[in-house]
């Protein structure tokens, strides 16, 4: 199948624009969309997406252009499932470190799940790609409070296979088993290091006010690194999320740290899977924080819809009679 190489200028002037154009309004749209990872849901972000993205069709489009392979998608459909649970696992630890978000008793995980699945049910995808994309949504929503709890004690020892995956591909060098080997062997001995000699070294900083002054201060350094990451070095706030994340998590002895790093290097991963299929990928490549809004958060339904034309044919029907 004929897979193109890569988005240009010019491309991308061909195809449908979303329709933000205030720049305070891409300031802070760009904000929510990437301080918690740009495939993470959260209620500002849906609200963003509901005033400023780009309309569905246009977001398949996009989608379906750099996702034609069936290796490609696959491997994001493991990375969606990823995605999901370590979105609502987030969500739930800053319920519980921060009671405070909660509105009339309703915490992040809850409002999410209900704002999300409402969007995603009002999008002109088909019904079938709607039937399989709740459950997936109510999956990760119902196991997040054994994934937080899981966040120590199992999941951050997976860390170095996935992180091993994602280190190449920054670097740029191609995927080989001697190098991935060794990049493990290396990354393997950070973890253990860490977790044997700095678990905690940090926690004493954190209680009380001097904590509050630390969070706010990490949250305002990620809002500055989240307006238009890749413009700035590492990719802005991805860097942060991938190579400081996890140790930082390790030092403080917090979940919510873990689990907010976690969205970025599945969002890395992603980049893998493209790079390996000889897929360009999309987000980097997309015209406006516009497009960028509506791909990430109809990421289910775009997903989904791809794999039911890709075993269905129906887009190569489309071109045919185009």
């Amino acid at each position: 199948m004929a897979v193109s190489t890569r988005s240009s200028a010019k491309d991308e002037g061909t195809l449908p624009k979303g329709r933000i154009t205030n720049n305070l309004a891409v300031t802070l749209s760009g904000i929510f969309l990437y301080i918690c990872s740009p495939f993470f849901a959260h209620p500002p972000k849906v609200v963003a997406n509901i005033l400023c993205g780009a309309p569905y069709a246009d977001a398949y489009l996009h989608f379906r252009r750099d996702h034609q392979g069936t290796l490609n998608l696959f491997l994001h459909c493991c990375i969606l499932c990823l995605q999901v649970t370590c979105n609502f696992a987030f969500l739930e630890q800053v319920d519980v470190d921060f009671d405070v978000v909660k509105v009339a008793g309703v915490g992040l995980a809850t409002a999410t799940v209900a704002m999300w699945l409402a969007l995603l049910m009002l999008t002109p995808s088909p019904l079938v790609v709607k039937a399989v994309a709740a459950p997936v949504v109510l999956a990760g929503y119902y196991v997040r409070s054994s994934v937080a709890g899981a966040a120590f004690s199992h999941l951050i020892h997976l860390q170095p296979f996935l992180d091993t995956l994602v280190y190449i591909y920054f670097v740029k060098k191609p995927l080989t088993l001697a190098l991935y080997v060794l990049v493990f062997g290396i990354r393997l001995l950070l973890h253990y290091t860490a977790i044997t000699h700095a678990q905690g070294i940090l926690m004493s900083y954190l209680s009380g006010e001097n904590g509050v002054k630390l969070a706010l201060g990490f949250v305002a350094f990620a809002a500055f690194l989240s307006h238009k990451p890749f413009t700035k070095p590492a990719s802005g706030v991805f860097g942060i999320g991938v190579l400081f994340g996890w140790p930082l998590a390790v030092m403080t002895v917090k979940p919510v740290v873990f689990l907010w790093a976690s969205g970025f290097i599945a969002t890395a991963l992603q980049g893998v899977s493209h790079r390996e299929t000889k897929e360009p990928p999309t987000m980097p490549h997309l015209a406006n924080i516009s497009n960028e809004l509506a791909h990430s958060t109809f990421f289910p339904c775009l997903l989904l819809q791809a794999c039911l034309a890709q075993i269905t044919g129906s887009d190569k029907e489309k071109k045919k009679k185009a």
